[in-house]
């Protein structure tokens, strides 16, 4: 009878034991089926991976598997606390770096970029694209901003290195004429011990912006604004960016300021055609949500026409094609303009050359961060 009911008791916790192992394997794939997808997240800056569609090619590919194994990985419950407890786990072992960030000095973290990180194929279109619109504009140039990891070499842990970036700008200055391309990577090394990058972002802060806006004024022969004309205030001090969003754990707090030309012309912007209107390059209320880098326009718009009040300067039209690096540029380029037209080509839907039919330009600048311009995947719009 005894003997009975051990076995009872041992055949319920060994079903009990296999139930919660199921629970375990079984539950997050039914939370996930069973809930809406998140589209975005605020902890990590971007927005996460659709449910992929199933087709036979994709399948015979593998591309569907791939795709799938992705947006289960990115909607699964309490994704951003298992990221941060396995960046803890890995820095308490020694580790240098995770998911593609270093831990660097001075509470710095940097993006790592490596060759096999990106598509070369893509990469030297992305190059020829750019190349045949130069050569269609010759009053248009190019500013490619280096990576963080590139410039804070001096902030690297021992022996970590981002070889991708030196291999791009090799492929970049065969393809792009000299006379057309303004670099800044050296003077931006130069300051290398100043905040010209964010400690938790991959952005340049508005410093860095300013000294790449000293070098392109005097490519393009006008005479840069000093930086003791601009007052400095600082809008947020517990920035945290999208590189921590990464880790989750390291960093420190950064600083966003805004730079305002002291004796400067009022401007008057317009966004998106008419969507709405402003006298300010800033949008303070983003200040208080999940991307306070945003502040700059607002984030990024699609298309902002800024007009100096009143007309004045030379009269003449700047079109600025850009990435996000651009949103803290443009008010310093906007201070040598009649009109500035900012423009992203991953908001809008319609070639550059139709667009440049409504607002012609006497100069053009193309400025994107070098690796955001490996990877993106608009500027065939570049026509």
């Amino acid at each position: 009878m005894d003997h009975n009911k051990n076995q009872k008791a041992g055949r319920f916790r060994y079903l009990c034991l296999l139930g919660m192992i199921t629970a375990l394997l079984a539950g997050p794939g039914l939370w996930i089926h069973l809930t809406p997808d998140q589209m975005y997240s605020g902890e990590e800056r971007r927005m996460l991976a659709e449910r992929p569609k199933a087709t036979v090619k994709s399948v015979l590919r593998g591309k569907f598997q791939k795709k799938y194994e992705t947006y289960l990985s990115e909607q699964f419950p309490g994704r951003a606390q298992m990221v941060t407890l396995r960046t803890k786990l890995l820095r308490l072992l020694g580790e240098r770096d995770a998911n593609g960030v270093y831990f660097g000095k001075d509470d710095y973290l940097l993006e790592r970029y490596q060759t096999q990180d990106f598509d070369w194929k893509h990469v030297r279109k992305n190059i020829r694209q750019t190349a045949a619109f130069l050569e269609t504009y010759p009053n248009a140039k190019v500013m490619f901003v280096p990576a963080k990891s590139s410039v804070l070499s001096n902030r690297l842990p021992k022996f970590a290195h981002s070889e991708a970036e030196s291999r791009f700008f090799e492929l970049a200055e065969q393809k792009i004429p000299e006379k057309q391309r303004i670099s800044v990577t050296d003077l931006l090394k130069s300051h290398n011990n100043e905040y010209i990058y964010y400690r938790t972002d991959h952005h340049w802060t508005t410093l860095g912006a300013y000294y790449a806006y000293k070098v392109w004024a005097e490519s393009m022969g006008f005479a840069p604004v000093a930086i003791d004309q601009f007052t400095v205030e600082p809008v947020s001090r517990s920035f945290f960016g999208t590189t921590y969003a990464k880790v989750r754990t390291g960093g420190k707090a950064d600083v966003i300021s805004l730079y305002r030309h002291t004796d400067g012309p009022e401007f008057a912007l317009d966004y998106n055609m008419g969507e709405f209107q402003s006298d300010s390059f800033y949008d303070r209320s983003k200040l208080e949500g999940d991307d306070p880098y945003s502040v700059f326009f607002g984030g990024n718009q699609a298309l902002v026409d800024i007009r100096v009040l009143p007309e004045q300067i030379n009269g003449k039209t700047l079109l600025l094609i850009k990435d996000s690096f651009g949103n803290c540029f443009a008010p310093f380029a906007a201070n040598h303009y009649a009109r500035t037209i900012v423009v992203d080509l991953r908001q809008v839907n319609i070639p550059i050359d139709k667009l440049m039919r409504v607002y012609p330009a006497d100069d053009i600048l193309i400025l994107y961060n070098s690796t955001q311009f490996m990877k993106d995947r608009e500027l065939d719009k570049l026509k």
